[in-house]
């Protein structure tokens, strides 16, 4: 049996019928956007008594919050640019997530060196990280250090010496990104909210008298081709890089608000790039700060900052990313020369900043979140960071129960505080099953360390639709696995098509989404091939 409550492809199913068979039903909120901020709109809104109704056109996370860094971080860079503000609600909220996630979010030590050549000298880092510790409360493990040259070298020996004045060690947070989105929605669940993945919002007729008549969404179930309506009395957009086409639909007036960035990610072994600690740089050609990040038995690079504009879903690594990532780990490991052929994955992803002035570039713009709100009862949350997803969320529930507190019928129960400051996260850490044999394991990298009951376990409660969820979001195979787990799907086809209830047209057409996501992501950037298509 499985150790969490069925959160399953049956279950949405229920949802669904659940929904079309009770047109009356009328939510308090409908949440749009399953990313990291709209599930813990979800989550805290069910956690104040409003029957809340989420739904996301994708996988949970699979838009920007699935292709983050995969940091919890209080902002170093942020303090040259001034926005001590962010960085004392990002240190804040960090040090919550360690004590309230503590198996999603936990400490990483970081180190960030300085050469003769340096942007920033060694002084100015020293001073930068005073002032991060007090703006961070001293809530961090420890404080930070100012190491020398002798002490820096021995404590990240990978690290080239020449020109090396020394370096600050400091601490920071890391997290699976997904997999603390998903936390988000099912604690959310657990409070009454219902979830729906892959359901898009086709239209919607927003009344214009504030609460005195539900709103009307007609969605999209695209896996059963069905259209059905729900009623909500306010909506929430959280739409992260979709926002604009989401406020479109609204048939109300709002600016361009978004600017999107494309961040990308390389992911090598982690003897070709064997760093201690991750490492903040500054790129020698440029003078972006980026990092290089140590991920169990491999080691991430990132991440770039580019102006995009095409449809998130088609964003991808170019082969001149991969070259300015590639250049900045040549300038501090030089014994440790990159190739591209070392690479076994990538990802991109693309940031939902608000628009600037035009004079900004990409790395100036802010990432400090923006909240509005229309009388209509809808409420747009967009910008901000990963880490500051909680209390992104908090400030959008403040401001519509607030709001509705002057309508005829308030929204719940009137104005209730949140309760998520000190609400802990459901645990979704699958142990090896109980009798495991190392052996008999999956396959060759530490994400395939998971027996077929695992990955059952993991279909059924933890709302796996497709190939693409199991490897990319619910585990990491896609990024450590050789040939990103292609080779797998062989041995793990009868326990996905039975827990899922596929035949083999679902399992073909499931396989052929899975191989455009490699080519996408991989084969195409990095020029490379697949083995044979696995069968069986």
């Amino acid at each position: 049996m499985s150790q969490h409550p069925e959160f399953s492809f049956q279950s949405r199913k229920n949802e669904i019928e659940r929904l079309q068979n009770n047109p009356s039903l009328v939510f308090d909120l409908l949440v749009v956007g399953g990313g990291i901020t709209g599930a813990a709109v979800a989550r805290d809104a069910s956690l104040r008594g409003l029957k809340t109704l989420l739904v996301e056109k994708g996988d949970f996370a699979s838009g920007t919050s699935s292709r983050s860094s995969k940091l919890v971080h209080g902002g170093v860079r942020y303090l040259e640019q001034f926005e001590f503000a962010l960085v004392m609600e990002s240190t804040r909220e960090r040090a919550r997530l360690w004590k309230l996630a503590p198996q999603l979010v936990h400490p990483i030590p970081f180190l960030f060196p300085s050469y003769k050549n340096s942007r920033v000298p060694l002084w100015k880092l020293a001073a930068g990280l005073w002032l991060y510790d007090i703006l961070a409360a001293f809530r961090s493990p420890t404080m930070h250090r100012t190491y020398l040259k002798e002490r820096c070298l021995r404590e990240e020996p990978a690290m080239g010496g020449d020109g090396l004045t020394g370096g600050i060690f400091y601490w920071d947070g890391a997290t699976d990104d997904s997999l603390l989105t998903l936390a988000n929605i099912i604690d959310a669940r657990e409070e009454g909210t219902i979830a729906l993945s892959r359901v898009k919002l086709e239209s919607m007729q927003l009344k214009s008298e504030s609460g005195a008549a539900p709103h009307e969404f007609v969605l999209l179930d695209p896996i059963e081709n069905k259209k059905f309506t729900v009623k909500a009395r306010s909506l929430v957009v959280a739409g992260g890089p979709w926002t604009d086409t989401l406020l479109g639909q609204t048939g109300l007036s709002f600016r361009k608000m978004m600017a999107t960035t494309r961040g990308s990610h390389i992911v090598v072994p982690h003897e070709k790039l064997p760093t201690k600690h991750a490492l903040a740089m500054t790129h020698p050609v440029d003078g972006r700060v980026l990092f290089t990040i140590p991920w169990g038995e491999f080691t991430v690079v990132g991440t770039t900052d580019i102006f995009d504009e095409k449809p998130p879903e088609q964003v991808a690594i170019n082969a001149e990313e991969v070259d300015y990532l590639i250049k900045s780990t040549l300038h501090y490991y030089p014994r440790y020369p990159l190739k591209s052929s070392d690479i076994v994955s990538t990802w991109s992803g693309l940031r939902p900043l608000i628009a600037p002035p035009d004079s900004e570039g990409a790395s100036q713009i802010s990432r400090e979140h923006h909240l509005e709100w229309r009388d209509a009862g809808v409420v747009v949350i967009a910008g901000g960071k990963l880490t500051t997803h909680r209390e992104m969320a908090e400030e959008t529930v403040d401001l519509l129960l607030r709001k509705a507190a002057s309508w005829k019928n308030p929204l719940g129960k009137g104005f209730i505080p949140s309760k998520t400051q000190h609400r802990s996260f459901p645990s979704l850490i699958y142990p090896l099953q109980k009798g495991f044999i190392p052996e008999h394991r999956l396959g060759q990298s530490e994400a395939s360390q998971l027996s077929l009951q695992d990955l059952k376990n993991i279909c059924t409660t933890q709302m796996v639709l497709s190939i693409e969820d199991l490897f990319v979001r619910r585990t990491q195979i896609f990024y450590k696995e050789p040939y990103n787990g292609w080779l797998l799907l062989p041995k793990i086809k009868k326990t996905l098509c039975e827990a899922l209830r596929w035949n083999d047209s679902d399992w073909e057409q499931s396989l052929a989404s899975y191989r455009s996501y490699i080519e996408t992501n991989v084969l195409i950037p990095l020029h490379r091939k697949l083995p044979e298509h696995p069968t069986s």
